[in-house]
């Protein structure tokens, strides 16, 4: 799959299915595989999936700057104006669901339906997690990349995936390990999260809105879903029963199904 320039990065993506496109924004750390495969097969059967690696990731470039989310907003922007989108759903999850939500802030015209998944408007306003759990996502000294991910599967999942969900998540593993995200960028990604706050504008988001949350996700905790819902006028809730974090995986023919139906019902034509 190609590259597009795109600011000042080159950007790797990848655009499969047929229909109204679809922008697919991964969260921290992650890569345009990070979502998947069911949840992408799923998706492209309704849609043109545009998934990409956010810079410092995959096979994006990785500038040696200070990230933040309104920059990596104006990245998926850029995308869309390089590859001739006018105007696309937005689908971001946990930091993705932060650029997601400024896409739509700082670019509205290119925004049809937006899905926020598993996301908050930032822990000024929102719910953050335990330091426990904090901790089981930083990089630890004398950790393998592998021990470390392994390390962080209680943040993410929730205990019932943990049991069986194995097989699937040595597969996501492995494939993180092909071209792991370098420490560098999860810094600056860490430190982009920490000062982001929509809170204040959300109210300003004029998209049609579905929030999906899984009820057990304690690195995002569901309460953030309902901050979410009370600012965003007129935005929809869904939240999924005994999911964690990555409700994309544990459960990704009930999601997809919730944001299929939901964007069905949004236009994209100006």
């Amino acid at each position: 799959m190609p590259k597009v320039e795109v600011g000042d990065i080159q950007m790797y993506y990848v655009q499969e299915g047929e229909g109204p496109p679809l922008i697919m924004i991964m969260g921290f750390g992650g890569q345009h595989h990070s979502w998947g495969d069911e949840t992408v097969q799923l998706l492209s059967r309704q849609f043109t999936t545009i998934r990409f690696d956010n810079r410092g990731t995959g096979k994006t470039d990785k500038p040696q700057v200070e990230y933040s989310i309104p920059m990596m907003a104006d990245d998926a922007a850029g995308l869309l104006r390089a590859l001739g989108i006018p105007k696309a759903h937005v689908y971001g999850v946990s930091m993705g669901g932060m650029i997601a939500q400024e896409l739509a802030l700082r670019h509205p015209g290119l925004v049809g339906g937006l899905v926020l998944g598993c996301t908050t408007p930032g822990w000024a306003h929102g719910v953050p997690p335990s330091p426990q759990v904090i901790e089981l996502m930083l990089p630890q000294p004398g950790l393998s990349r592998e021990e470390q991910v392994r390390r962080s599967w209680p943040a993410i999942c929730s205990p019932r995936f943990l049991e069986e969900g194995r097989e699937f998540l040595e597969l996501m593993l492995r494939r993180s390990l092909e071209d792991p995200t370098p420490i560098d960028t999860l810094n600056r990604q860490a430190a982009a999260i920490q000062v982001f706050d929509t809170y204040e504008r959300l109210p300003q988001i004029k998209a049609p809105t579905l929030i999906i949350h899984g009820d057990q996700d304690v690195l995002v905790p569901v309460q953030n879903a309902y901050v979410l819902h009370e600012r965003i006028p007129y935005s929809e809730l869904y939240i999924i029963e005994g999911a964690g974090h990555v409700y994309f995986w544990e459960r990704p023919q009930e999601a997809a199904q919730r944001i299929i139906q939901f964007l069905s019902t949004v236009p994209l034509a100006p």
